[in-house]
């Protein structure tokens, strides 16, 4: 089924949205309330003391919580610890090798976790879904959640749960954290949410800067997010319909007999960092914007300290994936999150988030990538080929987890033409002649003229069946691919419909799950 829309036609309508309707730049704040004000979820934080950070006075009661651990007992694999043990516990995990526990102060900081064992720990021996020699990136394990998260107004879609996650912000400075719903079948799904990149000032204003606040319309093309970041809670099915309102689908549709994740526990962590979600720089500048707080990869290492404490015992199976910019987040941090859940295999799947070969994928763009959010220091440090002086190589990421990680399965699905990652892309054009003052609606109503600044869909459809190519004797990365230039496609009811070789996206989803490798589409 092929769809498709004219960027002309959208750029033009596009430019005179933009022109009646300017984006409202109003208080920022936390999901806790429809206000959002950083007192109430200071509030709603104490109210999830019992998901490891403390109630009210907790923190100042080194005892009050998760006193009976085993901290450090598995140290060696990079398992280290978890916060909220006893100091004896600490003790024995810095005698095992893998960092020292400080757990002894668990009871003020229950929320982030205390231990450091995994990152930056020695080479692991080799196990069954890693290499032996590798660095282990476990992030310090925090509690497991309590089950009970913090209450939204209005509330969340039924059956999930929200969390407040200590010390997790977004760009704006903001607290941030992920919604979860627990399902019913011992396995888990964990989405990252996708909406824009905060390159400068003009990209900016198409990313929202906290989770209050959501891209209008439904991201499939650019036109129906003319308005950019407008306020409306980022949560599961914001993005089903162009007004918000529509109900969870797509992936999160536990009603449909055909959704291959129906009864699983998931996971849906909002964006609100601008870095694809793997910033790691805080107090940082793009053109146009000081201060930003470009964090989503050292928000996901407290996001899966508390994820995995949470799952790994109940739990044979998960699934990373994302949208968009969740996309390129998922690929990104992959070996973070499996060498976390040790012997549980996780794989990943990107939706319309692809990363090519530097000859699909700007230099510069990728140079100042690196250079803005932090990136390098997100990638895995054994992995000295994913960092370039030329600040390409990217996709290198991807052949450093086939090699450490010898069994894990990657999948990415897309549309051939998507202009929405086009346009995005398009600051790299010229040798990024353009990118400091690059602005999306400019791009968009300019390219009707000047067909050189909005990258054309024949590069993109290069770049896409370029990867198809270089991994396909691999036997290790599936492939989904549409005609057309429609963008995401995981969380929508198309999901369910026959595509691209009369195969749903659900039955190419349901066979990446069991282990089936297959190529679908043009």
């Amino acid at each position: 089924m092929v769809r498709r829309a004219s960027a002309a036609v959208s750029g033009m309508v596009f430019a005179v949205l933009q022109v009646g309707c300017g984006n409202d730049p109003a208080t920022e704040g936390s999901p806790m309330t429809g206000a959002g004000t950083a007192g109430t979820t200071a509030g709603s934080a104490a109210v999830s003391g019992g998901a490891g950070t403390p109630a009210a006075g907790a923190g100042t009661t080194a005892g009050a919580a998760g006193r009976q651990g085993t901290s450090g007992t598995n140290a060696a694999a990079g398992r280290g610890g978890i916060a909220g043990m006893s100091a004896s516990a600490g003790t024995a995990s810095s005698t095992a090798g893998a960092g020292t526990n400080t757990a002894g102060s668990s009871g003020t900081t229950a929320g982030t976790g205390s231990s450091t064992a995994g990152t930056g720990a020695p080479p692991r021996p080799g196990g069954p879904r890693t290499a032996a020699g590798y660095m282990n990136l476990t992030p310090p394990l925090g509690a497991p959640l309590d089950g009970k998260g913090a209450p939204l107004d209005p509330p969340a879609p039924d059956g999930w749960v929200w969390y407040p996650i200590e010390g997790a912000v977004c760009r704006d400075g903001s607290p941030t954290g992920f919604y979860v719903r627990t399902g019913e079948v011992e396995k888990l799904l964990i989405f990252l949410e996708g909406g824009g990149a905060c390159s400068n000032l003009g990209f900016c204003g198409f990313n929202p800067e906290n989770v209050n606040k959501s891209l209008a319309g439904d991201g499939q093309l650019v036109l129906n997010t003319a308005l950019g970041a407008i306020d409306g809670r980022q949560q599961p099915g914001v993005y089903t319909s162009p007004d918000h309102v529509g109900p969870p689908a797509g992936a999160f549709d536990h009603g449909n007999a055909m959704n291959p994740f129906k009864g699983w526990s998931q996971v849906y962590i909002p964006y609100c960092t601008g870095d694809v979600h793997l910033g790691t720089k805080r107090n940082a500048s793009v053109p146009g914007l000081q201060n930003q707080q470009f964090v989503g990869h050292l928000n996901m290492k407290l996001f899966i300290g508390r994820i995995v404490p949470t799952f790994r015992d109940k739990v044979d199976q998960v699934i990373l994936t994302g949208s968009s910019a969740g996309g390129f987040g998922a690929l990104g941090n992959y070996s973070m999150v499996q060498d976390a859940f040790g012997d549980i295999p996780v794989d990943a799947i990107s939706d319309s988030g692809a990363p090519f070969d530097d000859k699909f994928m700007p230099l510069c763009m990728q140079k100042r990538w690196r250079d803005s959010w932090g990136l390098n220091d997100a990638f895995p440090p054994d992995c000295e080929e994913c960092r370039q002086a030329d600040g390409g190589g990217i996709l290198k990421v991807a052949d450093f987890l086939i090699k450490k990680h010898p069994t894990a399965h990657l999948g990415l699905m897309s549309s051939m033409e998507d202009e929405v990652i086009r346009l995005f892309f398009s600051v790299g054009l010229n040798d990024c002649g353009n990118y400091d003052a690059a602005d999306p609606v400019e791009i968009t109503v300019a390219q009707v003229l000047d067909p050189t600044v909005y990258m054309a869909p024949e590069p993109y459809t290069m770049g896409l069946q370029d990867l198809r190519a270089k991994y396909k004797d691999t036997n290790r990365f599936a492939t989904y691919y549409m005609p057309g230039n429609f963008h995401q496609h995981i969380f929508r009811p198309s999901f369910y419909e026959p595509g691209a070789g009369g195969t749903t996206l659900a039955q190419w989803t349901a066979d990446f799950i069991a282990g089936k490798v297959t190529t679908v589409g043009p």
